[in-house]
């Protein structure tokens, strides 16, 4: 889609209506009232022109060259170039502008692209009765560049009371220009600017997928994960469910852990269906948050006046006195509607700030903290393959060859067969606790936390019973082993880079309960157990310190050298991608070397060993990737990399140094 705002306030809503309203997934505004600092905006160095996405659709956008007048970016397979140029510029400083796009369009050559925009030159080639000299340049220019028109007829896209042109006009390379269909001028759309817009659909590819820059709407699809609106949870039904549930699982330790892993999962997804509806993903909004129907049928009103003006000026002979009065007409009907936009957006925004009262954590607070987003696919669904391979494989690198870890003082172990601690009432309640606090998305079983902490009333033992067996058995289930990979964007960078995204495994809950409680025994005996222990100088991920307490440690050994007039040297070190970075053989060595008994160690072993996580991908499966270092971000286990790991941090003291800390 393409429009121009002339920097009106009220062109840029409708604007943004039409695109909610047409599902339109990518567009390219001209002069816009304002350039949003959003994810889906992307706009040129002056603010004259932007190209805008559907917020949760498809790729994000990647910016990819900024210029005066300019902005080029990519989304998925397509590169969008979204171009103006002022008609109160001369000939010259119009082939500059030229001559500055060329290479940005040349840069973006291997990829499919189109050049969108209003460009104020005038050509018998898209419509206009003559060819101007800037028209005459911008052929040239196309031809050169490779692109093809799209503009097709002799609608004008810019309308005045006196007249009306081309302007706007649409290139593509010769590609994806065979698969552009029904590319029209809007003539009967108010638009509150003196521009129409235009349209335009990208055939099917041959996957039968639409290209990133289509404008259907997409069908309500179900994500391969299950999912159950907890919103609308029965209890009643759930304890019911629970109960039955308990009856179908065997007593005692009959089942091996991956069978009782399996059957307790499969008891608490059939309390989800008993209780819960399945959810799928909403389908797009057809409207923006302020439009209602009363201003529906303004902006009805408004297309009306204006096409009987517009009928007026090409009926022969032309009779003034009633053009005037239909343009005035007409100038009325838009003033209204504008009126009634900016009342909806008044009346919208104090009914946000009302909701401070009600819930200071809710609509406000999110949207002060940039946190109000619209529901999509995942991230892993829209990136290319090769770009969601590269940045999965760089986030989960594979174990390095021939790596051995460093060794230290062992101490003496009693490798017998001691029977394993059971679980106690106090971890159960705590798991129940945390269970009942959270409000974590639900892992691939899509069993919420709260559900589970429902059914514990009448599965509690059997969960008891199963986490006993795998303490005694030193075994962890396969199942919860599994995880669905989630990648959170981490600030402006280019979305194709590992960098860009934080990597979240989300578990399941069950299994998340086992993993508190072997985190907890290996913090105690971190803490207070008969090993080495914990350097005091460790602050990350332990009870009662935080950033605070190391900053304070800085100050003191500050102060205390700017007393004895020494020099203080302060180094940050940064690990890349450290929780999944860490060797599992690493932390092998650091268990045995803080003396943890050998069911723990055992049962950490197994639940390193085998991990995997889940990648929706864009064809439309899920892909497995095997996990063969460091412990998964959202795992209640995290801690352990990070503390568990002996080396220099463990004495405070850097070798070679006389008087040197180390804190982490």
């Amino acid at each position: 889609m393409q429009a121009n705002g002339n920097h009106c306030a009220g062109a840029q809503d409708l604007f943004l209506q039409s695109m909610a309203e047409w599902a339109v997934d990518v567009a390219v505004i001209a002069e816009p009232y304002c350039v949003p600092a959003q994810p889906h905006w992307a706009g040129d160095v002056d603010g004259l022109v932007a190209i805008v996405t559907r917020p949760g659709a498809g790729p994000p956008l990647a910016v990819k060259a900024r210029g005066h007048g300019y902005v080029a970016a990519v989304r998925g397979e397509v590169a969008i170039v979204g171009v103006y140029f002022s008609p109160n510029r001369d000939l010259p400083a119009f082939e500059r502008f030229l001559d500055s796009l060329g290479p940005v369009v040349g840069q973006l050559a291997p990829l499919q692209v189109f050049v969108l925009g209003d460009l104020n030159a005038k050509s018998t080639a898209w419509g206009n009765p003559r060819t101007t000299p800037k028209g005459r340049e911008l052929e040239a220019w196309a031809l050169t560049a490779g692109l093809s028109l799209l503009n097709s007829g002799t609608v004008q896209t810019c309308v005045r009371r006196l007249g009306g042109s081309v302007v706007d006009v649409s290139f593509a390379t010769p590609t994806i220009a065979r698969r552009v269909e029904g590319w029209r001028v809007e003539a009967g759309v108010e638009t509150l600017s003196d521009h129409r817009y235009i349209r335009f659909e990208v055939s099917p590819t041959p996957a039968g997928r639409r290209s990133p820059v289509s404008n259907s709407s997409s069908p309500r699809e179900r994500s391969r994960f299950p999912r159950w609106a907890l919103s609308k949870l029965n209890r009643e039904l759930a304890k019911e469910a629970a109960v039955v549930g308990r009856w179908s699982l065997p007593e005692g330790a009959e089942l091996g852990v991956d069978e009782g892993a399996s059957r307790f999962g499969d008891v608490l997804q059939n309390v989800c269906r008993a209780a819960m509806p399945p959810v799928g993903r909403p389908p797009p909004r057809g409207a923006v948050y302020w439009w209602s129907e009363n201003i529906s049928d303004l902006r009805v009103a408004c297309n009306g006046a204006r096409r009987a003006y517009t009928r007026s000026r090409r009926r022969r002979p032309q009779d003034e006195e009633r053009d005037g009065r239909l343009y005035r007409i007409y100038v009325e009907k838009k003033l209204i509607l504008q009126q009634a936009i900016r009342r909806a957006k008044e009346a919208a925004w104090l009914e946000l700030v009302e909701g401070l009262d009600r819930d200071p954590w809710g609509r406000p607070y999110k949207r002060a903290r940039n946190k109000l987003c619209a529901q999509s696919a995942p991230i892993t669904e829209v990136l290319q393959p090769a770009v969601l391979r590269g940045i999965v494989g760089e986030l989960f690198p594979d174990a390095p060859a021939g790596f051995t870890p460093p060794r230290m003082a062992r101490l003496t172990l009693e490798e017998g067969d001691r029977v394993p601690p059971t679980v106690t009432e106090s971890e159960m309640e705590a798991i129940l606790a945390r269970l009942q606090s959270k409000k974590s998305a639900p892992g691939p079983d899509g069993v919420h936390g709260r559900v589970l902490a429902l059914s514990l009333v009448h599965l509690g033992g059997a969960l008891k019973e199963l986490f006993d067996l795998c303490l005694r058995s030193g075994q962890f289930p396969r199942a919860w082993k599994e995880g669905r990979l989630c990648l959170l964007p981490k600030g402006n960078r280019p979305p194709d880079s590992a960098s860009a995204w934080r990597p979240v495994v989300v578990l399941n809950e069950a299994g998340k309960a086992l993993e508190k409680i072997m985190a907890t025994r290996l913090v105690r005996h971190l803490e207070e157990g008969s090993g080495p222990g914990l350097s005091e100088f460790q602050f990350g991920f332990r009870a009662h310190r935080s950033t605070v307490d190391a900053l304070k440690r800085l100050r003191a050994v500050t102060e205390e050298a700017e007393r004895r007039g020494e020099v203080v040297v302060a180094v940050s070190l940064d690990i890349a991608n450290a929780f999944n970075s860490l060797p599992h053989s690493a932390i092998q060595v650091a268990l045995e070397y803080f003396g943890v008994p050998l069911y723990l160690r055992r049962l950490i072993n197994s639940y390193l060993s085998q991990r995997r996580v889940a990648v929706e991908s864009r064809r439309g499966s899920i892909e497995w990737w095997t996990v063969e270092n460091g412990v998964p971000q959202g795992s209640s286990a995290t801690p352990m990399t990070p503390s568990s790991y002996p080396g220099d941090e463990t004495t405070g003291r850097r070798r070679g140094w006389p008087r040197s800390e180390l804190t982490s």
